[in-house]
């Protein structure tokens, strides 16, 4: 065998070194990130910002000159798809590119464990992201972020990862138009891609001072909540799906429809007592029940990520859910799938 051909470099070694190549060329010293980060909150807590929004399209904004240098950007709310409308008041989050360490983790994921995926954005989104609430010691972190938020977070990380384009997600999208049924080739990024919605007869329980919808009912005689799934809350249902099994406690679907929207708050909150809570829901009134199963429904429902985009041949609106078979999949965001060429 050609020595010559012993000492070529492994697809592995060309894509750890395209991934080391972007981090240097972000400027960022990964080695001594836990100061720069330190640096960054400080000036964050002492600075005030303005941020110049320019509308959807505008992913995340300079948090400052030191905060751009060790490479964290401030997320403007208003373009989650929650809208930063349940979270603290003065609540900042900051993301950064993801490096070696996040895409190898990443690079192990299972496509076909819901559980295995939201451990690897958890993953991610822990090592990527940081938040407060300005002005306060309110201790925060990736677990606060919202379900419906999480996919958009996780695709601004990506686009900062990858600010060339480098890994470009492509999302296969038939016109409905059934005159037309052109497949569309859709760049799918943080700009395009929707998530969710707030169903319009839900609204009027809204409390901005709780951050949830408080439900105050003469008919019924309580007062009861409704609050949107953080990523917290959902670690805790799933130990509490695992707590079940374990101990041979039979499923309870309509129960686990509605679960993660009862969870106040992941903090404070464990498997033990959401299944107390399961428990103690056989003795609800029939209306609270229907009242909570048709509102988590219109949530659930409007929360599916889509991708937007407009037809290039008839030029009508048209849209479909990330992941579908044709396009790219979850292990696509972060792992480059372009040819070795492309990477050196």
């Amino acid at each position: 065998m050609d020595n010559n051909q012993n000492n070529q470099p492994t697809k592995e070694d060309l894509m750890e070194k395209a991934l080391l190549d972007m981090e240097a060329e972000g400027g960022v010293n990964y080695d001594a990130q836990d100061e720069l980060e330190k640096h960054a909150n400080q000036q964050i807590s002492e600075t005030s910002k303005k941020v110049t929004s320019l509308g959807k399209a505008s992913s995340s904004q300079v948090v400052s000159s030191s905060a751009n240098e060790s490479g964290w950007k401030l997320v403007k709310l208003d373009n989650l798809p929650s809208q930063g409308l349940m979270y603290p008041d003065k609540m900042e989050l900051l993301i950064r590119s993801a490096k070696t360490k996040e895409i190898r983790h990443w690079s192990t994921i299972d496509e076909y464990d819901p559980i295995d995926v939201s451990e690897k954005i958890s993953f991610v989104t822990e090592s990527c992201s940081r938040m407060h609430v300005k002005g306060e010691s309110v201790v925060m972190n990736s677990n606060d972020i919202l379900e419906i938020d999480k996919y958009q977070v996780l695709f601004k990380i990506h686009k900062i990862t990858f600010p060339n384009n480098e890994n470009k997600l492509i999302a296969k999208v038939k016109c409905k138009d059934k005159k037309c049924g052109t497949i569309n080739s859709i760049h799918t990024t943080d700009s395009n891609l929707g998530g969710f919605e707030y169903p319009e007869e839900l609204m009027e329980w809204y409390s901005k001072e709780e951050n949830c919808f408080v439900i105050d009912s003469e008919k019924l005689g309580e007062t009861f909540k409704i609050y949107m799934p953080t990523v917290g809350s959902t670690k805790i249902v799933n130990e509490y799906k695992k707590l079940c099994k374990k101990r041979g406690i039979a499923e309870d679907k309509s129960f686990d429809e509605i679960a993660p929207y009862l969870i106040p708050n992941w903090r404070s909150f464990n498997a033990n007592e959401l299944l107390s809570l399961r428990n103690h829901s056989n003795n609800w009134h029939e209306n609270k029940f229907l009242f909570l199963h048709k509102a988590t429904k219109m949530l659930k429902s409007n929360s599916i990520n889509k991708v937007h985009a407009i037809c290039e041949k008839c030029k009508t609106k048209i849209a479909s859910s990330i992941f579908l078979g044709g396009s790219f999949t979850a292990k696509d965001i972060f792992i480059v799938s372009t040819r070795l060429r492309d990477l050196v």
